[in-house]
């Protein structure tokens, strides 16, 4: 059940597991090159996390489409409901931070680190919740066809 649930957050679950991966990425960088490293990977998740806002916008627009043609409720107010609810989860990725820019006195590169595990995370949850709810578009769309 554990690697079913690292596959779908795609994070590392245990603190052995994180601290492993840590070493792995961070290599032999000095802590500034490890920090630099780190907030390239959190820019490009929230790059990911901003695309994705922009399709559940789509499918929302065609949800509404959907309850305004007919097609059955069950289904496509789910979907919305999935789709909002994984919207909500990629807002908190896109939201401003600072925590990457640790004070002189931490491990910036920690803690950009276990920001960066936690986007991740959030924008698995919101991917899957998000074609969860195309399927459901899908189904809804076969039922109102066929």
């Amino acid at each position: 059940m554990s690697r079913l649930l690292v596959y779908v957050l795609g994070i590392p679950l245990s603190a052995a597991e994180r601290d492993r991966t840590y070493r792995n990425l961070i290599g032999e960088l000095t802590g500034t090159e490890a920090a630099a490293r780190l907030r390239n990977s959190v820019q490009h998740n929230t790059e990911k996390a901003g695309a994705l806002l922009a399709a559940q916008g789509i499918f929302a627009v065609a949800g509404t489409f959907a309850l305004d043609h007919g097609w059955p409720k069950a289904p496509v107010l789910t979907s919305m409901l999935l789709m909002f609810i994984g919207s909500l989860l990629v807002l908190s990725i896109l939201r401003a931070t600072v925590g990457m820019y640790a004070p002189e006195n931490a491990d910036a590169s920690q803690l950009i680190f276990h920001m960066l595990l936690g986007r991740i995370a959030r924008f698995n949850v919101a991917l899957y919740l998000t074609f969860i709810a195309i399927i459901l578009l899908v189904l809804a769309a076969l039922s109102f066809v066929g």
